[in-house]
């Protein structure tokens, strides 16, 4: 691989780590200083905004730059007609975002965070479209650099509105204002920089071929963000505020750890392109071995998280939150099949089944939310937390169900891997578990992190051999 290209990858890495820290750390301040109540509502308006964003973009930035990357003289025409779609798009968003929550009878607060939190949409659909112009020429620095100083900006403002007592919507502000100032950023980069005018305009050729390649994607990520989000919209309506801020809790401590199955499916989805057309048969050792690197990575966050919920919850964000313990519990056992369930999806994309993929992803939405609706009325917060690893488990398991038909999956290896692993983190609990009822949080974790990989190599779930192969293919990449 190119050295621009690893540049490139460090790049937007690096960013993506420190926005999920700086992020992580904002949302833990302003928990334990506003309360369960109005957390509810802040992190309700982000996540009902946070649905209608897809409706925005729709997959368009991923043809902008896939299409730009094959012929970078085609970048301005493709800019100018997606530019011209989010215009109309944008507007009838924002519209349905408002005009929903009037209609659900939310109080006169909750929908100004909401109309607020909708203009920030806007601008970060913007944001989307210049960053994939920059992402179709191959050069990150400037993304890496605009999400760094958006979400410092962010935490900045966000500390001085919160300790001088400011409303919560500017809370929201501290959102917006960062996205704004993303965007003229952006802007100038690409206009200055490369010379591309930001100039809406129609081309209905142009606009026929985004369509035809765009639909599935499109119900694919409109299906996916219901799904993400309709936990924490539907316990908003069935439990009030505190339950959400209570839920708030275990869904930002699990979302956090999203960007490694992440990085990992960066690797691995062209592996399985390239491997599925000109070499099959190390298409299912690629699959096998994906899916063990994550296993080896989620088992133990998910145990020790388990086991260390109530002082993670307390010591963080103080006895108010004490209801978010159950929660973050059930959702660490969802943790390892969300992990499962990013490979898989890859494998099915690049072996050309996105439409099996999205009906899958569709299947899980719907079954999801009638979960929502049957469990949050009479287990709230416990409810909704049931309802994702319902989705989650059928989301990994129906996408295996298909992928074993793709290629010559071994199963004994999987279950093998499945048996070692658990045992591994399953003592690495019970230590971690039996360290912090007697010393502290801290040394519990560094001596898990220790226990952890000694019981891997004596259970022979990883050796030396495998070990530097997983480096290899890091490397590699």
């Amino acid at each position: 691989m190119s050295r621009s290209i690893a540049k490139n990858t460090t790049y937007i890495t690096v960013a993506s780590v420190l926005q999920k820290v700086i992020s992580f750390g904002y949302f833990t301040l302003i928990a334990r200083h506003i309360g369960a109540a109005d957390t509810g509502k802040y992190f309700f308006a982000l996540s009902f905004t946070t649905v209608f964003v897809v409706f925005v973009d729709l997959g368009l930035t991923s043809v902008l730059v896939r299409e730009s990357a094959k012929a970078n003289e085609k970048i301005q025409d493709y800019l100018s007609v997606i530019l011209s779609m989010k215009l109309v798009l944008g507007v009838l968003s924002y519209i349905a975002a408002a005009y929903v929550i009037h209609i659900l009878g939310y109080q006169i607060e909750t929908q100004q965070l909401v109309f607020l939190s909708a203009v920030t949409m806007l601008f970060d659909s913007f944001n989307l479209s210049m960053y994939g112009v920059l992402r179709a020429i191959g050069d990150l620095r400037y993304e890496s650099r605009g999400i760094i100083a958006s979400q410092l900006l962010t935490l900045i403002m966000g500390i001085f509105f919160l300790y001088h007592g400011y409303p919560l919507i500017f809370l929201i502000l501290a959102f917006t204002v960062p996205s704004a100032c993303n965007s003229i950023y952006a802007a100038i980069i690409v206009v200055k920089k490369f010379h591309i005018r930001i100039r809406p305009k129609w081309n209905s050729i142009l606009f026929r071929r985004i369509m035809a390649i765009v639909l599935p994607f499109a119900f694919a990520a409109v299906f996916s963000r219901i799904y993400s989000y309709a936990d924490s919209i539907l316990l908003s309506k069935l439990a009030g505020d505190t339950a959400v801020g209570w839920y708030s809790i275990p869904y930002k401590i699990t979302y956090a750890f999203q960007f490694i199955p992440l990085a990992l499916v960066a690797v691995l989805y062209a592996r399985f392109s390239e491997f599925y057309v000109h070499q099959p048969d190390r298409l299912a050792h690629t699959f096998e071995w994906g899916m063990k690197y994550l296993l080896l990575i989620a088992f133990p966050v998910a145990v020790g998280v388990s086991v260390l919920a109530k002082p993670i919850v307390t010591i963080l964000y103080t006895s108010a939150y004490t209801p978010s313990i159950v929660p973050l519990q059930i959702l660490m056992a969802s943790l390892v099949l969300s992990f499962l369930s990013f490979p898989i999806g890859a494998f099915l994309n690049a072996c050309d089944r996105q439409k099996t993929q999205t009906f899958i992803v569709g299947i899980v939405m719907v079954v999801n939310i009638i979960v929502n609706l049957l469990l949050i009325p009479r287990y709230g917060v416990v409810g909704a937390a049931i309802a994702a690893l319902v989705g989650s488990t059928l989301l990994t398991v129906l996408g295996y169900l298909v992928a074993r038909h793709i290629t010559r999956i071994s199963h004994s290896f999987l279950f093998i891997s499945l048996i070692q692993i658990t045992f591994s983190a399953g003592v690495m609990g019970i230590i971690v578990w039996f360290t912090n009822q007697y010393i502290h949080l801290v040394p519990a974790i560094l001596i898990g992190m220790i226990v952890y990989p000694l019981m891997l190599f004596i259970t022979r779930a990883i050796t030396k051999i495998q070990l530097k192969e997983a480096f290899a293919l890091l490397k590699s990449s």
